[in-house]
């Protein structure tokens, strides 16, 4: 890791980028406005959505320079030297280290250690930070909203801005008592967070596009786009529409139905949002609870709460913290 002085002085002639994945609702845009207003020096962020809602994965981009003349761009940021991952299960979902150099920071709100993040990831030539950011959020805030707590791991590792300037940023954004809350658990990530270093030099100049990409790198090139562009519109040759996305990922509890307590009144079935409650016809001819549809539950938690008998319940997807592993030889 590089100490203050010394990004200071690759801050002075190179443009230090960075990349925010989240999902919607988690502030991933706040997370890159924060840098920015934490940052001394000149600094631009700008959000990438696409069909944006609560859940669905986003993108937001920051560049920082000491030299306003290299922060003069609105477009995204195709090479981060940072990558911070606010919801753990974008890893299998998004090519979250497209672009990224050998050497560069992937900072993940996760419990998992480092080789099963590289795992994930296909690379190893890149630093990890972990932060259980979930449990911090839930501890402090009450909420999965990690977006500060992630940049508490981001200054550990980055020294792009201290902790009492990110404080300073939070004081200026937030209320007096929520900033209170944030500033605690930002201090708490930036204490807590595991760090795995690849041994990899990381080249700051990197800044390109990678060759022969449409729009962003981790997408095909024109050949193979030529080659693949067919649209599929019959179900029985590939499924297509929602019901093929994987929208269960996107909450942070997984719900559980207790057959033996439900009374089959189907208030849960009627007040679903994404059809995710199972149902079966009886014998009798009646429809009967079945269960929990978890591929596309969004954990929205509307059936836990008009559940009138407790038949439903939640526990959280992630497990308890692991910090890193030392790699095996």
């Amino acid at each position: 890791m590089l100490d203050s002085e010394q990004i200071k002085e690759i801050l002075s002639n190179i443009c230090v980028n960075l990349r925010f994945h989240a999902r919607g609702g988690q502030g991933g845009v706040t997370a890159s406005n924060l840098c920015v207003e934490a940052f001394v020096g000149y600094g631009v962020c700008q959000p990438s959505f696409g069909a944006e809602r609560m859940g669905s994965p986003t993108e937001s981009y920051v560049r920082l320079s000491l030299n306003e003349d290299l922060v003069r761009s609105n477009e995204q940021v195709y090479v981060p030297h940072f990558v911070s991952v606010l919801d753990p299960s974008l890893l299998a979902e998004i090519d979250v280290t497209a672009g990224v150099p050998q050497g560069g920071w992937l900072i993940v709100n996760t419990t998992m250690n480092q080789l099963e993040i590289q795992d994930l990831v296909k690379r190893k030539d890149l630093n990890i930070a972990t932060v259980d950011a979930l449990t911090i959020a839930m501890e402090i805030l009450g909420r999965n909203i990690t977006n500060t707590i992630i940049l508490g791991a981001l200054i550990r590792v980055s020294n792009l801005f201290t902790l009492d300037q990110l404080a300073e940023a939070i004081m200026r954004r937030f209320k007096e008592d929520i900033a209170a809350k944030n500033i605690e658990a930002v201090k708490r990530a930036h204490k807590e967070a595991c760090i795995y270093e690849s041994g990899v030099q990381l080249d700051f100049t990197a800044d390109t596009k990678v060759p022969w990409q449409q729009v962003r790198p981790g997408l095909p090139g024109y050949k193979e786009v030529d080659k693949a562009g067919v649209w599929y519109c019959d179900e029985d040759i590939i499924e297509y529409g929602s019901k093929q996305v994987n929208t269960g990922s996107w909450g942070e509890w997984e719900v559980i139905w207790n057959e033996d307590k439900c009374t089959d009144c189907a208030q849960c079935w009627f007040i679903c949002p994404d059809f995710a409650i199972l149902r079966k016809k009886g014998d009798d001819g009646l429809w009967h609870m079945a269960g929990i549809d978890n591929f596309h539950c969004k954990s929205c938690l509307n059936c836990l709460n008009i559940c009138p008998v407790n038949a439903i319940d939640k526990k959280l997807k992630q497990a308890p913290a692991s910090c890193a592993v030392p790699e095996e030889n």
